[in-house]
């Protein structure tokens, strides 16, 4: 990682970076695009990503991610399994299957900027909660960053 930040600096470049490592994201990246089913569901900068994750899928995979803070026996599991890409649903959002106690989808989900550089496909992120919180605030069970 320290290679590559180096180069980008000598080359006056920028990097695609693809990754599941969230650390490594936190680390690199300036800007963040996260990608379920083959459609970007998120794209902000780093600090707004980490600090406020709206979609449900992006909001998953932090409240996933193990913490030695976190009195949880149990790290969340984002229920359900990803569709194959032969069986991708070509309307809705490609979420909603994994988040069945929400309701509200929108039948044809476009990237919406919701702060200044903020940007979430599907409202159903107005409606999203943890099962095991509750309904509540936004950000019950996300461990930040």
């Amino acid at each position: 990682m320290d290679l590559l930040k180096e180069l980008q600096q000598q080359m006056k470049t920028g990097i695609i970076l693809i990754t599941h490592d969230l650390g490594v994201v936190a680390e690199m990246a300036d800007r963040v695009a996260v990608m379920y089913a083959g459609e970007i569901v998120e794209l902000a900068n780093v600090h707004t990503l980490f600090s406020n994750p709206l979609h449900p899928y992006t909001r998953s995979l932090f409240n996933s991610i193990p913490s030695s803070a976190s009195s949880k026996e149990r790290l969340h599991v984002i229920e359900g399994v990803v569709p194959s890409l032969q069986n991708l649903p070509r309307k809705g959002c490609r979420f909603k299957d994994r988040i069945q106690w929400v309701d509200e989808h929108e039948e044809n989900p476009v990237l919406r900027e919701i702060s200044p550089n903020h940007f979430v496909r599907c409202t159903c992120y107005q409606n999203f909660y943890f099962p095991e919180t509750g309904i509540g605030d936004r950000n019950n069970g996300i461990s930040k960053n």
